[in-house]
C-alpha cells in the first residue's frame, strides 16, 4: 500500500529536521495506534516495525509509554515456555 501526503516544503523540512524520516514517523504511529486500539499483536507490530525479538519490542513500547496487550493466550505461551526451560 503506498499512501501520499502533501505538506508544504518548509514545514516538511522542520519535521524532518525533528524526527528523521517522516514515512518512518507515520508507519510507527500508525502501528502503535493501531496496537493501542488491540487492531495488531504484539507479534506483529514487532513484524511491521522491524523489531527482530519479543524483548525489543517490549522495550519499544516502554520507550512510547504504551502498555502491553498482554492477554490469556500470550500467559499460556509464556508459562509453556518456562516449564520446557525448567526441564532442561
Amino acid at each position: 500500500m503506498q499512501i501520499i501526503i502533501e505538506l508544504p516544503d518548509d514545514i516538511q523540512t522542520r519535521m524532518e529536521e525533528k524526527w528523521g524520516s517522516l514515512s518512518q514517523k507515520m508507519i510507527t504511529n500508525l502501528a502503535l495506534e493501531a496496537y493501542q486500539n488491540q487492531l495488531i499483536s504484539t507479534a506483529e507490530l514487532g513484524e511491521i516495525l522491524k523489531l527482530p525479538s519479543r524483548l525489543e519490542i517490549h522495550q519499544f513500547l516502554k520507550e512510547a509509554g504504551i502498555y502491553l496487550n498482554y492477554d490469556e493466550e500470550e500467559l499460556e505461551k509464556d508459562l509453556m515456555t518456562l516449564q520446557e526451560l525448567r526441564q532442561q
